[in-house]
């Protein structure tokens, strides 16, 4: 089953679980959106850059992840209820323990990759791999596309699949090591589950 080596790390790191991590993510970053409107620069003090993480601001390499997207209020409110849907939804599936690790070797990954390219990386694509792992584990749930369209969460997982490609392609390295570090718990959790279907559908395509 798709992520099942991590279980076998609960028993000893079972500590680093955190309760409720869907809703203190997104409420957080709502937090952070509203004292962004008083005072624009507080943000800033969040955001993962690297020079300042090397002179011992440490706390950015866990911030970031509760900086919000530049966006109007409509589409914040729509962005955060899709984060953590799909949040609360993998940590209903896994547990604490597993969603935690998901989200957290995602963070861990990126700050690496800034570190190593120097340049500022933001969490949209951690976001995005949490998307991707719910549409893996929960294919023909609905959303509504601009509260009309019922739209299977299989086909805009493909959909996103497909443009994240093409940008990989387009972009320079430093552009490709934030997209690879962002999608690294997808990768590793599920990578292994999309090589077996592969497998399995050449099978089928040879008979």
């Amino acid at each position: 089953m798709d992520g099942d080596w991590v279980d076998r790390f609960e028993r000893p790191l079972g500590w680093l679980a955190v309760p409720g991590l869907p809703l203190y993510l997104t409420g957080m970053t709502a937090a952070v959106a509203a004292l962004s409107v008083f005072k624009p620069e507080f943000s800033g003090a969040l955001v993962l850059e690297p020079t300042l993480l090397l002179r011992g601001q440490a706390w950015r390499a866990l911030t970031f992840l509760i900086v919000p997207p530049p966006a109007g209020p409509l589409w914040l409110f729509l962005w955060l209820a899709l984060v953590y849907s799909c949040l609360s939804a993998l940590e209903a599936a896994w547990g604490e323990f597993k969603v935690t690790a998901y989200v957290l070797v995602g963070a861990l990954c990126t700050v690496a990759g800034s570190l190593a390219t120097g340049s500022r990386f933001d969490p949209s694509m951690i976001h995005l791999s949490s998307f991707l792992a719910f549409a893996r584990l929960l294919p023909d749930r609905e959303v509504l596309i601009m509260f009309v369209l019922p739209v299977k969460v299989r086909w805009l997982a493909a959909l996103a699949g497909v443009l994240v490609a093409v940008e990989f392609v387009a972009e320079d390295m430093s552009g490709r090591a934030y997209i690879l570090a962002g999608l690294a718990s997808y990768l590793l959790f599920f990578g292994r589950g999309h090589y077996d279907d592969m497998k399995q559908a050449w099978r089928r395509r040879g008979r």
